[in-house]
């Protein structure tokens, strides 16, 4: 039933061998001999597809609710105990992960020292179910709506470049200059072009910018910056200190720029573990605002 219902939810065999971490040869052979023990044909199988039947839908509803239940009975010791056990795999932001979630993780280990944390820092889109996920935080991307999501926090952005480089091109006065200037570009959103302000006046702008930097990390973003390469749109928790001690300057500071939420999204129908619940709890209480 596990093996069927991975199926239908990652349209694949492959993929849902590679979430379970079986062999998509097993992974057949559970689905077909679930088909036989039923009598009826769940799935529809092509060369380039697999979907589910009219009753294999109704079947996969069923059993979806059945084994969350069956996970829940699994985990009633340490729930009823209150004492969170086992691997979490959790997927983050590189730079979220590295500068807000890496520092309260001896903190969390300390609370709960029967939990092993794996945190995979990556800035690309992950399919929690397919990678076999516990949870992954996002950054302004609202899943598909089976998922499960909860606010994690709410954060700034900051257009700001090196003094260095604001010595040798000026400083734009409005967000139409950054046209003539080397804006560094996160090739993925929220920092991604174009870039969006709003004047004091209400009045908002959203502006294309290029240069010869596109990367898919803002911390990368951040070192260019940092070496006087151009402008950078960051996110306020990892450019803090280097506007504190002055190797990073505002650009365009009254105008306001993008907020980025980050969000909890956890497989759908997954009953919340003691494990996953201990952690997700303990994030909100030290990051959300």
């Amino acid at each position: 039933m596990t093996a069927f219902a991975k199926v239908a939810e990652t349209g694949s065999f492959t993929k849902a061998a590679r979430a379970l971490r079986l062999s998509p040869t097993i992974i057949s052979k559970h689905v077909r001999e679930l088909e036989e023990a039923l009598g009826v044909r769940l799935l529809n199988r092509t060369t380039r597809h697999v979907g589910l039947t009219e009753i294999g839908g109704i079947y996969y509803e069923q059993c979806a609710d059945l084994l969350a239940q069956l996970e829940a009975l699994e985990n009633i010791t340490g729930e009823l105990q209150n004492t969170p056990t086992g691997v979490l795999r959790v997927s983050t932001p590189l730079a979220f992960g590295t500068a807000l979630i890496a520092p309260l993780l001896p903190a969390f280990s300390a609370a709960y020292p029967k939990v092993t944390v794996e945190l995979i820092l990556t800035d690309r889109y992950v399919d929690v179910v397919e990678e076999g996920f516990d949870m992954a935080v996002t950054m302004n991307q609202l899943p598909e709506s089976s998922y499960i999501t909860r606010t994690l926090s709410n954060t700034g952005t900051v257009l700001c470049a090196a003094p260095e480089y604001l010595a040798r091109h000026g400083a734009p006065a409005t967000p139409e200059d950054l046209a003539g200037h080397n804006c560094l570009v996160v090739a993925n959103a929220p920092l991604g072009a174009p870039w969006s302000f709003t004047g004091a006046d209400g009045v908002a702008h959203a502006i294309k910018v290029g240069g010869n930097l596109r990367t898919n990390s803002a911390t990368v973003q951040l070192h260019a910056a940092l070496g006087g390469q151009g402008i950078a749109l960051q996110p306020d928790f990892l450019v803090a200190q280097a506007l504190r001690d002055g190797r990073m300057a505002r650009v365009l500071p009254d105008y306001a720029t993008t907020q980025i939420i980050f969000r909890m999204v956890y497989p759908p129908g997954r009953h919340l573990t003691a494990k996953l619940r201990a952690f997700t709890d303990f994030l909100v209480a030290n990051l959300s605002s």
